[in-house]
């Protein structure tokens, strides 16, 4: 359970009533066309997919793309709570939470004329797992997955994993399943989508790499749940242009921020607002393969007491949005320690460079992207401060996430701006000690990931000391330099009612298993 700041979360619940009882007014796009449901919406994302195929695809805000065509096993709402969709029931065989059992819901087809069996998820979920996609390292450390019968599928963890169930969600794209078809034929995946979701993906009306629509599909297995004949996502990053998309109602529901919140208020628009976001300056390079200076420990640390993360906060527009983080985690989450982390200390970052053996510097390239950070603005600060003890750096943006992620796994950088995600300590270092682009060049530390698993294991009084051990361990490696925590807000038309976020679920999507989750027009 996340323990992030509550008064963000009492700010985004009051919010969130506040939508809900908001007026009804609809716009010709909202407008209800059968009892009760809507002609179009549109939403706005700020960058395009990394896939459309789920086993391929990224996380965070962008699992809209595969959402809206795949439902999940388990649906995560916009309160945090974990509700049936594909899967009914699912439970523990062992008390150490090594055998999972999910029983498969009866009565479902894929969108290529499939029925939905045991088997056919247990071959989508294997799918996944050897896909080599960006999001098997979230999963947790998956050894079988096998269908038992026609309704029983059996995951058995290498080791015991609690969090099993919260990983089958949307969130995590190993719970979207895809059809058989999609799975013979993975290749058709990058251009179609064959799921059992409320949606079909439209690749005749959509334009690449600026507007994806999807129609609603009849033959879904719950129709109430449809709320809407056509969901769109329209690809707008330039934070003036979302403003005017969500003011003018181009869109009823937009990424924002510190710079727009006060226009999109004034317009009459919702704000919603749930933390999620934990930027840092991750080390890829942690033997000093590429840069030598950075295989060193006290280098490493000095570039994190250099950087002034109150000046970030300040340059993203105030403490409204994003607080100053000194470490994997916020003063609110599981596994912060009091009195520690890498608070601003100009005068310590010059005598660890100096007894490190580079009193002068050294040089270096790091890559960021545009997309999550705008106008690269988090990056640009840290440049600056890393400047005062001689780190000269050289700056490659990509304009694109999945350019980003290419570049970042080629091990031609030595470091990357990235945000991690997690509601523990040991969430979030897995992040950049698992495989993937966070660390390319496939660098481990045994004492941090024997410290990892106990935390992922540990419950009750020992919890919090087990995440705090993993915390302590990772400003040793200063692999990951904390920067800053930042906020998801959200832009909603009053046309649209029942969008929920929270601390436990900072990216909402507006499709649901059952009608009274899903978001749906106001009147």
């Amino acid at each position: 359970m996340s323990h992030r700041r509550p008064a963000v979360a009492l700010l985004a619940i009051a919010a969130v009533t506040a939508l809900t009882m908001s007026g009804c007014a609809a716009s010709t796009d909202a407008a209800t066309s059968d009892g009760g449901r809507g002609d179009k919406l549109a939403l706005q994302f700020t960058g395009i997919p990394i896939s459309l195929n789920p086993a391929l695809a990224g996380g965070g805000g962008s699992v809209v793309y595969t959402a809206l065509a795949y439902d999940p096993l388990i649906y995560l709402s916009g309160d945090g709570d974990l509700v049936p969709s594909l899967a009914t029931e699912w439970s523990f065989r062992d008390a150490d939470n090594t055998q999972l059992e999910l029983t498969i819901r009866d009565g479902v087809t894929f969108q290529d004329g499939a029925e939905l069996d045991a088997q056919s998820v247990a071959d989508s979920m294997n799918y996944f797992m050897g896909a080599g996609g960006g999001q098997v390292p979230t999963v947790g450390p998956i050894d079988t997955i096998t269908a038992e019968d026609d309704d029983t599928v059996l995951i058995t963890y290498a080791s015991p994993y609690p969090a099993g169930p919260s990983k089958l969600t949307q969130l995590n794209q190993l719970g979207l399943i895809i059809g058989p078809e999609g799975v013979k034929n993975p290749e058709s995946l990058l251009t179609t989508m064959d799921g059992t979701g409320q949606y079909r993906y439209n690749p005749d009306t959509s334009v690449a790499e600026s507007s994806y629509v999807y129609d609603r599909w009849d033959g879904y297995w719950n129709t109430d749940a449809q709320k809407y004949d056509q969901i769109s996502i329209q690809v707008i990053g330039d934070p003036n242009a979302v403003i005017s998309a969500a003011t003018t109602g181009q869109v009823q529901f937009a990424g924002g921020g510190a710079d727009t919140a006060e226009a999109a208020t004034a317009a009459g628009l919702s704000l919603l607002s749930a933390p999620y976001f934990n930027y840092g300056l991750i080390v890829l390079d942690r033997d000093g393969t590429i840069v030598p200076a950075l295989g060193d420990e006290k280098v490493r640390q000095a570039m994190a007491y250099a950087i002034d993360r109150d000046a970030i906060v300040s340059a993203r527009g105030g403490d409204e949005f994003a607080t100053a983080l000194s470490q994997l985690t916020t003063d609110q989450e599981v596994g912060h320690v009091a009195d520690a982390g890498f608070d601003y200390d100009l005068d310590a970052a010059k005598k660890l460079m100096a007894e490190s053996g580079y009193p002068d510097g050294f040089s270096m390239t790091l890559l960021s992207e545009t997309p999550l950070d705008n106008q690269s603005l988090i990056t640009q600060t840290a440049i600056a401060h890393l400047g005062e003890i001689g780190v000269d750096v050289t700056l490659d943006v990509a304009s694109a996430i999945p350019d980003f992620i290419g570049k970042a796994g080629s091990k031609q950088y030595p470091a990357i701006i990235w945000p991690i995600v997690g509601d523990v300590a040991s969430d979030y270092s897995q992040t950049f000690t698992g495989p993937g682009f966070t660390n390319a060049f496939g660098v481990t530390d045994p004492e941090l990931a024997e410290l990892t698993q106990a935390a992922i294991l540990a419950t009750g009084d020992g919890k919090d000391a087990a995440e705090q051990a993993v915390t302590e361990r990772s400003n040793e490696l200063a692999w990951f330099l904390p920067l800053i925590a930042t906020n998801n807000v959200y832009y909603i038309s009053p046309d649209v009612k029942n969008v929920r976020v929270s601390t436990l679920n900072p990216n909402p999507i507006p499709v649901a298993p059952s009608a009274d989750l899903a978001w749906s027009p106001a009147s």
